[in-house]
């Protein structure tokens, strides 16, 4: 028997083995698609055997077969996901927040990658790395259009290893060079905590992974015994979840002891779960706030639906995302895994908040228009009238100020990032991250930069245009109407010294946390965002006035 024959019949031999363990399986599940599935399998195994023999060219069957099962899961929902045995590290990732590298976060500009942030005392910090650094090199390889996602990978690895970098610096003829040790990075459940307005307490929870109910209570505690706390308020603002323990835990500081908080059911029933208050709450009786928006999600819809549900807070913002799925990790041969979809998860009033739909979803990824028929009423502890088809909506919704094209402009074209990198390398110190504000001196500044810039910024109406002349042209439309048409385009360029006006105040805001946060890293950023924020100050003027935030509880709504 040749070589050739031999492999194929113990390809074939493998294949009947999988296929005879994989009946086994559906027999077990007696789902009545035994024969069907069966079927499938084979006519899969067929066409490989086919490629295999007698495809003109190689063919990278075992990759092929890895992006075919990650594209056959996310036909079932958007959170079924594969993890082959090269992506463990994301896996690790995603279930710790913890993974080995320098600490900072990259992007692509040219034939380099850009340093666009820095994590406060991560390797890239302590080695100096700063924000606006260009890496041209990593261990001595050049990077190039060819390899620059492949480069990029080598900045991940095992925490102790070294990793060289050569980059170039904003007001430095010659490169530098780097030597950083890789270490494990973990991102904190909580970047910021502090009192507000006197005797408010602010909490900003960005995830919920290991330890963040731990976390939560400790730094509660700690403000608590600093201070004459009236108020508490909880930013779940574009968190995007985690453990639905750490949200359950978070949830039972605050309600009576046996209070339902959340309930899982899916296909298997021995995993329905009923979660509850297992202890009595340390805070009874605290005022409570909850800050969201379309990026909260998951874990963090269970903590503001269930105060809601249980009339134990007031929710201010937008409408969250609408995630109400529960996952859970298996492992699964050769070292992959897969995060699957297993139950729908109901708040206390009974209500899901999974998005009824998942193709009607908004660009933000949240929930988009749910008719009115297929929406359904509960009621939360109060009697008030609350809904499901998709997310939590807040008890006070404060319209989040959509940003303009121009300002979007600037964000996208790197103007205002380039300006701050600019303005760090100029200025040494600034003020507090509370006091630092952006004068009219500092303004005028950066529209000089921007009014200097080569960059033309483009209306809605000017991209229409660039599609009908692209049209235009397709169609073989007379030079004269060419040139009407990129005569109309010049004309809907944005005018950037009138938009530098227009746009002040929300340009102003973002330059100032953009410049606060180079100095003082992401808890500068979230407390220079506080003067700005209307949703936190309305969140204040709420818990400050205990028949408001009393009457909002108790109304009952419609």
């Amino acid at each position: 028997m040749n070589k050739h024959k031999r492999k194929n019949r113990i390809f074939i031999l493998s294949a009947i083995i999988l296929i005879s363990v994989s009946l086994i399986s559906f027999k077990i599940l007696d789902d009545g698609d035994d024969f069907e599935i069966a079927k499938s399998f084979d006519i899969f195994h067929n066409a490989v055997r086919e490629i295999r023999l007698f495809y003109v060219d190689d063919a990278d069957i075992s990759k092929l077969i890895n992006e075919g099962t990650e594209e056959f899961l996310k036909k079932l929902d958007p959170y079924t996901v594969y993890y082959p045995e090269s992506k463990i590290e994301d896996f690790t990732f995603m279930t710790t927040g913890a993974y080995g590298g320098i600490g900072a976060m990259i992007s692509e500009r040219g034939n380099t990658l850009l340093i666009t942030d820095v994590y406060k005392g991560s390797p890239a910090d302590i080695s100096s790395l700063k924000a606006g650094d260009l890496i041209t090199e990593i261990n001595n390889i050049r990077i190039n259009e060819n390899n620059i996602s492949e480069v990029r990978e080598m900045l991940k690895g095992e925490p102790g290893s070294e990793i060289s970098l050569t980059i170039k610096r904003y007001g430095y003829e010659s490169p530098i060079k780097k030597t950083i040790k890789r270490e494990k990075i973990e991102f904190a459940n909580i970047p910021f905590a502090d009192v507000t307005d006197k005797n408010i307490a602010y909490i900003k929870l960005n995830q919920f992974k290991q330890k963040a109910a731990s976390d939560f209570k400790n730094k509660l505690s700690e403000l608590i015994e600093k201070n004459d706390i009236k108020g508490l308020i909880i930013d779940l603002r574009g968190n995007p979840g985690g453990l639905l323990s750490e949200a359950v835990n978070i949830v039972s500081l605050f309600v009576k002891k046996g209070s339902e908080i959340v309930s899982t059911k899916g296909r298997i029933k021995d995993w329905n779960h009923v979660y509850k208050a297992v202890r009595d709450p340390i805070y009874p009786d605290l005022p409570i706030v909850v800050l969201m928006n379309s990026g909260s999600a998951s874990a963090s819809e269970i903590v503001a639906g269930a105060m809601q549900d249980l009339d134990r807070g007031i929710i201010i913002g937008q409408g969250s995302y609408g995630k109400g799925l529960v996952q859970i990790t298996r492992k699964m041969n050769y070292n992959t895994r897969i995060k699957l979809t297993t139950a729908k998860y109901y708040i206390p009033s009974g209500r899901c908040i999974q998005a009824i739909d998942y193709s009607t979803q908004n660009p933000d990824g949240s929930v988009g228009y749910i008719p009115d028929s297929l929406i359904s009423k509960f009621k939360t502890s109060n009697g008030r009238i609350v809904r499901d088809g998709g997310g939590i909506k807040p008890d006070i919704r404060i319209e989040f100020d959509s940003v303009s094209n121009f300002t979007k402009e600037l964000l996208i074209n790197d103007v205002i990032f380039d300006f701050v990198t600019k303005y760090y390398y100029e200025n040494k110190k600034i003020a507090s991250a509370d006091i630092f504000e952006i004068n009219d001196d500092l303004y005028l500044q950066f529209s000089e930069y921007v009014l200097n810039s080569t960059i033309e910024f483009k209306s809605k109406c000017n991209s229409k245009i660039d599609d009908l002349l692209l049209t235009a042209k397709d169609e073989k439309y007379n030079e004269e109407i060419l040139q009407k048409i990129e005569s109309l385009k010049s004309d809907l360029l944005i005018d950037k010294k009138k938009a530098l006006e227009l746009y002040k105040d929300q340009i102003i805001s973002i330059l100032d946390m953009s410049i606060v946060s180079r100095y003082y890293y992401e808890e500068g950023k979230i407390i220079s965002y506080m003067k700005y924020d209307d949703e936190l100050k309305e969140a204040i003027l709420i818990l400050k006035n205990t028949d408001r935030y009393n009457s909002i509880l108790s109304s009952i709504n419609d």
